[in-house]
């Protein structure tokens, strides 16, 4: 008997993404596919989804709004919308302030604190390489470069960074290693 997956997406990450950041943009169509797919918007959110629905949900989004992209591309708008709503949170609002405050080199040091506040599976290892250069590994990225790129990229530009580049060096199933990189001031 198979173990049923228990990495759970937190319902502040789906409001975020799919109430604040997306839920105008939805077509009426995408509304009716998320609900069938186990998320309702014209409902309250559930607390936590699971990975499954979770991924089910970001794909009827994607094919919604991103439908004529490159798919790397389009996960790429996804990882950076889910950060915009994210941050349109209280939560969400405070953390980016925090990050402001602490410029992106001491910011990037402090990502797996934020992250964890999305989920209960993604971990992260920070590694500095230098002034505005770290190598950053994340534990499970879910088959989704692209995504997590985005998400990266939307981290450091409201952190402050300018001039910089998010590029997967590696990828180890379930994990991915990116660089990280900006010009210091």
């Amino acid at each position: 008997m198979q173990m049923p997956d228990t990495r759970l997406i937190y319902g502040v990450t789906a409001q975020g993404l799919f109430l604040h950041a997306l839920g105008r943009r939805l077509s009426a169509n995408a509304r009716v596919a998320l609900r069938e797919a186990g998320m309702d918007l014209d409902q309250d959110l559930l607390p936590a989804y699971d990975l499954g629905t979770w991924m089910r949900c970001l794909d009827i989004a994607l094919r919604d709004l991103w439908p004529d992209l490159p798919r790397e591309e389009a996960w790429r708008r996804m990882g950076h919308t889910l950060v915009e709503g994210i941050t349109s949170t209280m939560l969400g609002r405070l953390t980016m302030t925090a990050a402001r405050a602490l410029g992106p080199q001491l910011a990037v040091s402090q990502f797996n604190r934020a992250f964890r506040n999305s989920d209960n599976f993604v971990e992260l290892r920070p590694k500095e390489l230098g002034p505005g250069r770290w190598e950053l590994w994340i534990s499970d990225i879910v088959g989704r470069p692209h995504y997590y790129q985005g998400i990266l990229e939307k981290s450091l530009e409201l952190t402050g960074a300018r001039g910089f580049q998010v590029s997967v060096l590696r990828q180890e199933p379930p994990a991915c290693v990116f660089l990280m990189q900006w010009p210091e001031k």
